[in-house]
């Protein structure tokens, strides 16, 4: 019997299969590649893509960086001991940043590269080493035929990254020399035996993919071999795709990093940086850039409290997408809008803490904004006597009620909340304190929260998209949790079940006992948010209805004391403009009737108007206008008293003064003293009444209640009377608790100098202004699609009329002035017509680059006409020509449309028509020679449209 020891031999689709087979999908590849970066002590890691002739990416970083020993003996070996030891950098190679602990366990997370793109460039350089280069076709792993030590990768050094562009051609030619489309022979005329194989190897696999392509009847019939050759003949290194490395390596004492240059991306991240014909709200579009942007936003743990020893160690992220014409779009940076703890802290209900090795869960708890203080929660499932294999884990997690009439929040909390709920809502797993994929997906419920919601949502309270919060696992303690080779999620083995298990039956206990349906509080707070919204609801009316009511009273009271008062005014200045001779004795009668006028002028001030005035109105603008008139009067007046009185003036100037001064101050002093009195009655007031109202509380309970005292003694079952006696309780302890915290609210606001009464006023402003906001945008969109839809329509029937008026005969088209005049006007029309494309809402739409000159164009063809019979004149700016704006067409030439459109109904109005447009400062001034605006209308002017003049 022959006896033999063979050994495993790898083919080179090994390293297809451990790399593209092996990851699901962009996102998990590019956080696998970041994790390299973390472990390599980066403290900049971003991935930028490049919109160019070739569409490329690039991850690059500032972390320790490789040698030229490392990269051939580390980065090239597949499986290497540097992850399984998870040994510590040296401090030298950290750049005095903490130990941080390995996150890379087999060593093969490099090959997520081959995910993204099927070429890579790596650049790599340690601190005092040159870079290191080498470049990876990664479609030369498919081929089957091949054994892994058939396929060599070219490698090089460089002294400076300038040097890139210049090598990068002779990297590919020895790159493409491995599919051996040309073989060396020697003296003899003899081919290499190996050169002939491998020869062989990629003619019998293109054979292969041919035969598979016409069996498949599939449209790329090109070959792995034909897809390299051609992509090398026709890529040129664009030394651009160097300059995002170079920003981040400047800013470095010594340079040291990695960057992993993508060339040719893959369909995802393809799309992700160029639609092509695709509309940016198509639905693989769409769900490319959610999947991407929804698991790298939180790739670090945004969750955490900034100000604890959790702290995160300095390490930040970006995604940046570059244009051919060099501009930017951020998708995503760790700075950007995240779901943060001190956002974690708004919510209503959150459950803080940590479950031990026995499964255990102690911690804090708050429901309905309600501490609950430390609660101990033991687990649902039977734990051996030695603990758990999963280990002891910290949970962190809060929602909210989706109800904002069941919910504790105030409504502009809760509205943030539920707009943020859309994009960072889940319940995530972290592993010192880094994303552990594929939890907290839309599409994962490993925690089973939809399954059973689906079951019974009364009972099963929690759902994916109300809920925030961390599962914070480590290495240290949590040794059983495992990734799965691809990091889809852990390996199923029994601490997997084990923190499944535990974590939905902490669930569960926590929607019965607080949160749920069938929670013994959650009734009873659900009763008194009902009455506190109602009471808010009941007071915000009353006190609109108070505040129309207060100025209607006001302005009938002062309405005709100021028109007395005013025409006095008037009869003043005349005869002071009359009276020629310095007459002492009148001035001084003169002057004190103009004193009194003036001490009565704080009396008719202008009332606090309420936002919505209705018929009211024309009336109120013309008292504002008397007043200011009356205000106005009196200056002047004062003034030239002043003069007249100085000139024939018998006492010292002392004297005048100082009988001026004591006049003002006991004019001040007796409007201070009035207004104490009139504080003191109110008090006064307000203390008898809420006496009165106390009194009558306090003997409520005992009215209400003592028939349950009686019925006990004529043998009622006790724990009835008991119950009922709670319930009276509670539901005047609630009633009395909303009644008077009104009160010493408003009482502590005006304690602290706060004015409620301007307070509220500008709120109701604000709530006005705005529910009229959202019914005009409303009708804006529906006018936006209608005016796609008319534009379609529009340019159908303008090419039927196009086609109709060139079909008549060459006789009526020379002579009958009719066809003159019909084409003319059609003319005229089709111009108008082209204007609504601009405005179409649907579909994708790019930014461009859009000059005044541009919109100097655009309006002047437009207004053409207008312009010439209203004989305006219009300027544009030498600094608005120069002009240049990034953004969406439809977006920018509609405003300045708009507000010219307006501008011309109001230069129509005077005699001198002139518009002019520039920049002063940095902003866009739109001028015009038209009536003035009235003055309550210049703060609102500019969301108005040909109702107000805004210019």
């Amino acid at each position: 019997m022959e006896k033999k020891s063979i050994a495993f031999r790898a083919k080179a689709r090994t390293i297809d299969h451990l790399g593209k087979g092996q990851i699901a999908d962009s996102p998990t590849a590019v956080s696998e590649l970041w994790k390299n970066s973390y472990d390599a002590y980066a403290r900049n890691v971003e991935l930028h893509l490049f919109d160019y002739e070739f569409k490329c990416g690039a991850i690059i970083d500032n972390g320790c960086g490789m040698s030229y020993d490392q990269l051939i003996d580390s980065w090239l070996v597949i499986g290497t001991e540097s992850k399984s030891k998870k040994q510590t950098l040296d401090e030298a190679d950290r750049f005095g940043l903490p130990p941080r602990r390995v996150q890379g366990e087999k060593g093969i997370g490099r090959l997520s590269c081959a995910f993204l793109a099927p070429v890579t460039l790596l650049v790599t350089k340690k601190i005092n080493t040159n870079f290191s280069v080498a470049l990876i076709d990664w479609r030369l792993f498919e081929n089957t035929y091949l054994s892994l030590s058939d396929i060599k990768v070219p490698v090089r050094q460089i002294d400076d990254l300038n040097e890139l562009p210049s090598i990068f051609d002779s990297l590919a030619t020895e790159l493409k020399n491995n599919l051996r489309l040309s073989v060396d022979v020697d003296e003899d005329g003899n081919v290499s035996s190996d050169d002939m194989l491998i020869r062989r190897a990629w003619e019998k696999f293109s054979d292969d993919q041919i035969a598979l392509a016409e069996q498949n009847r599939t449209a790329d019939k090109l070959t792995t071999e034909q897809k390299i050759a051609s992509f090398f003949e026709q890529f040129e290194f664009d030394s651009r795709l160097i300059k995002p490395w170079k920003n981040i390596l400047e800013r470095l004492d010594r340079s040291h990093g990695t960057a992993l240059f993508l060339l040719e991306l893959d369909r995802d991240l393809r799309l992700l940086t160029n639609h092509g014909n695709l509309s940016d709200d198509n639905s693989e579009v769409a769900d490319i850039r959610k999947n991407l942007v929804d698991t790298l936003r939180a790739f670090v743990n945004p969750f955490l409290d900034h100000n604890s020893e959790e702290r995160q160690d300095d390490f930040h992220y970006k995604i940046e997408l570059t244009r051919d014409n060099g501009s930017h779009k951020i998708l995503i940076n760790d700075h950007s809008a995240v779901f943060s703890y001190t956002d974690f802290l708004t919510l209503e209900h959150l459950v803080d803490g940590e479950i031990d090795e026995f499964g255990w869960f102690r911690g804090s708890v708050k429901a309905f904004g309600v501490e609950k203080g430390e609660i101990r929660i033991p687990p649902r499932i039977e734990i051996d006597k030695g603990g758990t294999k999963v280990g002891s884990f910290k949970l962190r997690l809060g929602t909210f009620e989706l109800e904002a009439d069941k919910s504790t929040l105030n409504e502009s909390v809760h509205a943030k909340i539920l707009e943020s709920a859309k994009e960072h809502s889940g319940l995530l797993v972290f592993r010192d304190n880094l994303r552990v994929l594929p939890y907290g997906r839309a599409d994962n419920d490993f925690f089973e929260i939809e399954e059973n919601r689906s079951k019974n949502a009364g009972r099963y309270y929690f759902s994916s998209r109300k809920i925030f919060g961390q599962i914070l696992i480590s290495h240290e303690k949590n040794s059983a949790l495992k990734d799965k080779a691809g990091r889809e999620g852990f390996i199923r083995n029994q601490a997997t079940r084990e923190l499944k298990t535990i974590v939905r039956g902490l669930l569960e206990y926590l929607a019965d006992t607080f949160f749920g349906r069938n929670a013994n509080d959650r009734k009873k707070m659900l009763e008194i948010v009902s009455k506190e919204r109602a009471e808010r609801k009941n007071a915000q009316t009353a006190a609109r209805k108070q505040s129309t009511k207060k100025f209607l009273e006001e302005l009938n009271q002062q309405e005709p004391v100021l028109k007395e008062q005013l025409d006095e005014i008037r009869d003043i200045q005349s005869q002071i403009l009359n009276q020629q001779t310095a007459d002492s004795e009148k001035l001084r009668e003169i002057s004190e009737r103009v004193f009194r006028l003036e001490s009565n002028r704080l009396s008719l001030r202008i009332p606090l108007k309420p936002p919505r005035l209705g018929n009211h109105e024309q009336r109120y603008r013309e008292y504002r206008d008397s007043y200011f008139e009356y205000h106005t009067h009196i200056i002047t007046l004062k003034d030239e008293i002043n003069k007249r009185l100085i000139s024939i003036q018998t006492e010292s100037p002392v004297q005048t003064a100082r009988k001026s001064f004591e006049r003002y101050q006991g004019l001040l002093n007796a409007q201070v003293n009035k207004s104490i009195s009139k504080i003191e009655t109110q008090l006064e007031a307000i203390k008898q009444r809420w006496s009165i109202a106390a009194s009558e509380d306090r003997s409520e309970y005992h009215k209400t209640a003592l028939d349950q005292v009686e019925a006990a003694q004529h043998n009622q079952d006790l724990n009835l009377t008991l119950n009922q006696l709670d319930v009276i309780y509670r539901e005047l302890a609630d009633r009395f608790i909303i009644k008077y915290d009104g009160i010493l609210k408003a009482l502590e606001r005006i304690n602290e100098g706060v004015d409620l009464s301007a307070a509220f006023s500008m709120a109701e402003e604000e709530r006005v202004y705005f529910e009229d906001k959202a019914k005009s945008l409303q009708a804006l969109a529906q006018l936006g699609i209608s005016v796609e839809i008319i534009g379609h329509e529009l340019a159908d029937l303008d090419a039927n009329v196009t086609t109709g008026l060139n079909s008549l005969p060459a006789e009526i088209k020379s002579n009958h002035p009719g066809f003159k005049l019909a084409y003319n006007s059609h003319k005229s029309l089709t111009q108008q017509i082209r204007f609504l494309s601009p405005l179409k809402l649907s579909g994708y739409q790019a930014r461009k680059e859009i000059t005044g000159s541009d919109i100097k164009q655009h309006i002047e063809t437009f207004f053409k006409d207008r312009f010439e019979r209203q004989r305006v004149n219009f300027i544009f700016g030498d600094r608005f020509l120069r002009l240049r704006i990034t953004d969406l067409p439809s977006r920018i030439f509609p405003v300045f449309v708009n507000i010219v459109n307006n501008a011309l109904y109001w230069v129509s109005l005077a005699s001198e028509r002139e518009i002019q447009i520039d920049v002063l400062e940095n902003e866009v001034i739109i001028a015009n020679s038209g009536p003035p605006v009235d003055e309550d209308d210049i703060g609102s002017c500019q969301q108005r449209c040909r109702v107000k003049s805004c210019c």
